[in-house]
């Protein structure tokens, strides 16, 4: 009985891999496919390039990118766009960043489930001041030009805030405004790297374990819906 439950277990895991693996893939292609809508097919779009090496950071075939691509770039094809939603429950306050093409469905889904566990979605605006955007940068230490040192010496001139490294990366945070300098710097200078707009909450709050464990089963739950692409709260 214990093998067997052993390996449900695994099987669970596993399926719960795939599944993020395959919710991660189609919140790409949606990223690409939103791209291609908003400044057509061309490569040179500074958001269409940030999806496309999104899509090569998690090996996305690159038939599977073209196809969206070209899927994108028809006529008659779903429109996707951004929709950031705000909701409070538990006493933590919440941004849902979605790709949705039919906003009014997709609120009113994230609105019957915040309701249903004892929340609600806010007034746009009620809770977005209450979070910082900042810009992560993630580059292979491979990839980082000349010295280490002179090399943060030029992030900062970019705009850099803080830089962060392990043994085989180096993270470079920006505040919002600086995201597009930065960006644009490291493109020019061939610096391959991954790049991600990120909301941090200006007063993190601290809670029980048993509430932790409340609010991070209902953000997992939140994250299956297909629309949903970031959550973003100000527990610690």
């Amino acid at each position: 009985m214990s093998g067997h439950s052993k390996w449900a277990n695994i099987q669970h895991r596993k399926s719960n891999q795939d599944f993020r693996k395959s919710k991660k893939f189609s919140k790409i292609i949606k990223e690409i496919s939103t791209a291609v809508k908003e400044s057509g097919s061309y490569k040179t779009s500074f958001r269409l390039r940030n999806a496309l090496l999104n899509a090569k950071s998690v090996n996305i075939p690159k038939n599977t990118i073209e196809r969206a691509i070209q899927k994108a770039s028809q006529v008659n094809t779903n429109h996707f766009k951004n929709l950031n939603l705000e909701g409070k429950i538990y006493g933590i306050n919440m941004i849902i960043e979605c790709m949705t093409d039919n906003n009014i469905r997709t609120t009113s889904d994230i609105r019957i489930f915040f309701n249903k566990k004892g929340g609600r979605l806010c007034h746009n605006g009620e809770l977005v001041h209450l979070f910082n955007r900042i810009g992560v940068f993630s580059i292979k230490k491979k990839n980082v030009p000349n010295s280490m040192e002179d090399f943060e010496l030029m992030v900062i001139d970019f705009g850099a805030k803080d830089l962060i490294k392990d043994e085989k990366m180096v993270y470079i945070y920006t505040d919002f405004e600086y995201f597009g300098t930065m960006k644009n710097h490291l493109e020019k200078l061939n610096i391959f790297h991954q790049s991600i707009v990120k909301r941090i909450a200006k007063h993190p709050k601290c809670i029980s374990e048993k509430e932790e464990e409340k609010i991070l089963n209902f953000i997992e739950k939140l994250e299956k819906h297909e629309n949903v692409k970031n959550i973003y709260s100000n527990i610690i």
